[in-house]
């Protein structure tokens, strides 16, 4: 009987371990990949290196080869119909179209501190962020640039990805709040994690946005109200391997695969490209969805109190509190305690707090943690 159960919790961990993220360097000391990545269609990845002038090509079967050269931090880059990239030199402040054979001319020679880059849904326009004037223009493919989205919260906005409805994401970069532009052009505040100094880049993939948590060298994901937590990630690090132990030094540059099952990473800090596997999987212990705990907060908005509820399924250590948009504590509904199996309510008190976004963080003593939003009317 010993050995039959010992047989059957290898098989179960075997298992498991297929269906949980395991994290890939993919790139070598041939190229130094710390910023913005990107794929033609035929597979090959390109790469900005800001600490530098250069951008790398890797092909699909590993060859890493130096793609131009001599700009002035090459940072964002997309690609247009006829599969040249545009790409913003960020301290060179300037837009290129680079040939698929690698050579260069200037395509928008005066641009204030260009970021971020996105092709349009289903159009030949291009997006691009600036970073020093806090905002984003249209780039149309005769070389017209246009003015198109400004808000008094952009603050170096640099992410920026779409999602399967066409809602627009806009990610700064400097205080880490993140931004959702509806298709008729509407403006509102999403979410702002708390951990980490910076946003790198975001990327969206089956229903979620993964952001790129810089200086805390983790990765966020965050569901399209805002929820989020952190998915992968912990201290600073290089190593490869699952969910429990993979670790980031500076991840910046965020891309999905074609099929969405699949995101690349860039490390700022080791200059090497990471692959992530199994979006779907299952992630480590401080994964968004916690599906056991079954969190609610009703009414939500809150206009006067709400009721927060949850589930354990074993005796567990936890604490509820809600902080501010800037990582303020302001009030401490459960100070650690062990709770027992079952449901539990506890009352959310608006007590003269200012109407604004709130986010309610639920954690357990063994490190689970998950974030909800809650907006106070």
């Amino acid at each position: 009987m010993k050995h039959i159960t010992t047989t059957i919790l290898l098989v179960w961990a075997g298992l498991s371990m297929l269906h949980a993220q395991t994290v890939t360097t993919i790139t070598t000391n041939a190229s130094k990949i710390d910023d913005d990545i990107i794929f033609d269609s035929a597979g090959n990845l390109y790469g900005s290196n800001y600490v530098g002038s250069t951008v790398y090509k890797r092909t699909p079967d590993g060859v890493e080869t130096v793609f131009t050269n001599g700009i002035g931090s090459p940072n964002g880059m997309a690609f247009n119909d006829d599969g040249t990239i545009v790409l913003a030199a960020n301290t060179g402040n300037k837009l290129y179209k680079i040939f698929p054979d690698g050579s260069k001319t200037i395509l928008i020679p005066s641009i204030s501190g260009p970021s971020g880059m996105l092709r349009m849904p289903n159009s030949d326009t291009i997006l691009v962020t600036t970073y020093i004037q806090h905002k984003i223009w249209k780039l149309a493919p005769d070389g017209t640039l246009i003015d198109y989205l400004s808000h008094p919260q952009f603050n170096g906005p640099v992410g920026l990805c779409y999602d399967d409805a066409g809602n627009l994401y806009v990610a700064n970069f400097s205080d880490r709040k993140i931004f959702k532009v509806t298709p008729n052009g509407e403006i509102s505040f999403l979410t702002q994690p708390p951990l980490g100094q910076n946003i790198g880049f975001l990327a969206h993939s089956h229903g979620f946005l993964y952001a790129t948590a810089f200086n805390a060298h983790k990765i966020y994901k965050i569901d399209l109200n805002g929820n989020y937590n952190v998915w992968l990630g912990s201290t600073l690090g290089t190593t490869d391997g699952n969910a429990a132990v993979a670790k980031f030094n500076q991840p910046n540059g965020i891309r999905p695969s074609s099929t969405g099952d699949t995101l690349y990473v860039s490390d700022f800090g080791s200059k090497k490209v990471r692959m992530i596997t199994d979006l779907n999987g299952t992630s480590n212990s401080s994964d968004l969805v916690a599906p056991e705990w079954n969190l609610q907060v009703s009414p939500n908005p809150v206009v006067q109190n709400a009721l927060v509820t949850f589930e354990l399924r074993d005796p567990t250590l936890i604490s509820l509190s809600l902080y501010d948009i800037q990582g303020h504590l302001v009030q401490m509904i459960l100070p650690e305690r062990e709770l027992s199996t079952g449901k539990h309510q506890y009352l959310l008190q608006n007590n003269d707090l200012q109407a604004a976004t709130y986010y309610l963080h639920i954690r357990s003593g063994e490190g689970r943690n998950r974030v909800h939003k809650v907006l106070i009317l």
